[in-house]
């Protein structure tokens, strides 16, 4: 048994034993801090509304000690100048160890934000496939590209420096391994910022990757508070920012790296639309609309939560749509069969309930739904929502972030496309047609990073470019790698008509 084995075999497999072994969820360059040793806080359960854990307070002097060693391991270490090939090969012994963990990791996640085992399990999966194919294209990508015109040149790529990466309380493990890894991958040295509210399924992250080998330094994870991020975020050593959340916190977030000229990526908010054409498959499109909205109970920023729609299907969807919410498990995210848990914490409960109460306010037909249900007793639940109304309402335009869809009628496609495109935000979205070309040209047409045709997913290996208000550059697929990195031209020889002021000053003749 090597020595990698034997401290994988030494590890807890209890949800218990593995948060008291994971130090209040604190890592900093290599380095565990203990429990006893700084101030913590209670976490709350969202399923039963109890204490389940504390975690480590991280302070003003932890984050300045995590890029101090980031920093470090930089400018000195050897990781920035270790080969992709060798990068790659830590990644993915990392992602092997997950693997091993992926039922105890589900476990934690059910703990910190309410997600059913099941979905964890499932999007784990998919992630560990998406971090792996991340290995591969960074294999592809060259580091020096040539190039010719006016000047013979070549452009030169370098890891970006020091990355800070904040990921959002609705996904925070599988956020924290893409993204991080995708800055690895590169060469960067990385301290994950995941919620205070979730600390310890990310920090398994950190475990399996110092068990991989990554070296002393070049990782760290603070589940700081909002103080806390910010000074981060405005750290002049920090190189680059890479952001996921809120569009209201993603402007504070670029504010403070604009006054450095900081480097930042954003992903934002989003409220898709899905349009649904007159010659559609409805209950594909319904399918894909309730798989997006009901998966990790709406939580989820590319969710199709506005469905744009046919005036005269309204009634029949309606009915689709009730079916597919009644078949909908709300319950114990610890339970196998669960497959909606409850929302991730006790202020978004009451923000999504009150998002409900102003879209009957408006006017909006409440079909079903937009209750707390009565079973189970506690846990922060809301049942799946479905709304009819119109395009000016708060529902189809603010992300409620929550399992709550919204039927807007139209009359014809070009009504569709501009109801579609009438939102501040521009994150995903999908169209619906039997007719491929048909659906592609009004894909065409929608203001949106990413659309679907026929169907509810996105191409985690592919660049995503959000538009408008959801945000700014990509970290995914090779445009999202080279995020990462910082480019230098140099220019090696001229030609054509190139500028070339030496002449003016050359010596006579």
């Amino acid at each position: 048994m090597t020595v990698q084995d034997s401290a994988v075999a030494e590890r807890p497999d209890s949800v218990e034993s593995t948060i008291a072994h994971n130090s209040g969820g604190l890592y900093i360059g290599g380095e565990w801090t203990s429990r006893s040793a700084a101030a913590t806080t209670p976490l709350v359960a969202p399923a039963t509304e109890q204490v389940y854990a504390h975690a480590v307070i991280p302070t003003i002097a932890d984050a300045d000690a995590a890029v101090a060693a980031a920093r470090r391991a930089f400018e000195t270490g050897t990781w920035r100048t270790t080969p992709v090939a060798e990068r790659v090969s830590i990644i993915n012994r990392a992602c092997g160890l997950i693997a091993q963990r992926a039922g105890v990791i589900a476990e934690i996640a059910a703990h910190e934000m309410g997600a059913p085992v099941q979905v964890t399990r499932m999007m784990t999966g998919v992630v560990l496939d998406v971090v792996r194919g991340m290995g591969e294209l960074a294999r592809s990508v060259p580091d020096v590209e040539p190039g010719t015109g006016l000047w013979d040149f070549e452009i030169q790529r370098d890891p970006a420096g020091v990355v800070v990466d904040i990921v959002p309380w609705n996904s925070p493990f599988t956020a924290t391994m893409m993204k991080s890894a995708q800055a690895l991958l590169a060469g960067c040295s990385v301290i994950s910022k995941p919620p205070p509210t979730a600390p310890f399924a990310v920090v398994e992250w950190a475990r399996a990757l110092e068990l991989a080998g990554l070296p002393k330094g070049v990782y760290s994870v603070l589940a700081a508070d909002p103080s806390v991020a910010e000074h981060l975020v405005a750290h002049p050593a920090v190189d680059l920012v890479v952001f996921t959340g809120g569009t209201g916190v993603g402007r504070r977030v670029a504010e403070l790296c604009g006054r450095n000229l900081k480097r930042v990526v954003l992903e934002l908010g989003g409220k898709s639309a899905a349009v649904v054409l007159d010659d559609a498959d409805l209950q594909l499109a319904v399918d894909s609309v309730a798989a997006s909205v009901y998966f990790n109970s709406g939580q989820i920023c590319s969710a199709l939560s506005r469905l744009v729609i046919p005036a005269h299907a309204v009634d029949d969807v309606v009915e689709m749509l009730r079916v597919k919410a009644n078949s909908v498990i709300v319950g114990d995210p610890l339970a196998d069969t669960t497959t909606m848990g409850p929302m991730a914490t006790r202020e978004h409960h009451q923000r999504v309930l009150q998002r409900v109460h102003e879209g009957r306010e408006e006017g909006g037909r409440l079909v079903y739904g937009g209750e707390r249900p009565p079973e189970p007793a506690q846990g922060w639940y809301v049942t799946p929502t479905l709304f009819v109304g119109d395009n000016s309402m708060s529902i189809a335009r603010e992300e409620i972030f929550g399992p709550v869809v919204t039927i807007l009628p139209y009359d014809h496609v070009d009504e569709a496309i501009a109801i579609a495109n009438d939102s501040p935000y521009g994150l995903g979205g999908s169209v619906f047609s039997r007719d491929d070309e048909r659906a592609r040209a009004v894909a065409a047409r929608l203001d949106t990073g990413s659309v679907t045709i026929n169907g509810y997913t996105t191409n985690l290996l592919a660049p995503r470019d959000p538009h408008k208000d959801s945000g700014i550059g990509s970290v995914t697929g090779t445009a999202g790698y080279q995020n990462f990195r910082t480019s230098r031209l140099v220019n090696l020889r001229a030609g054509g008509r190139a500028w070339r002021p030496t002449e003016l000053f050359a010596d006579a003749e």
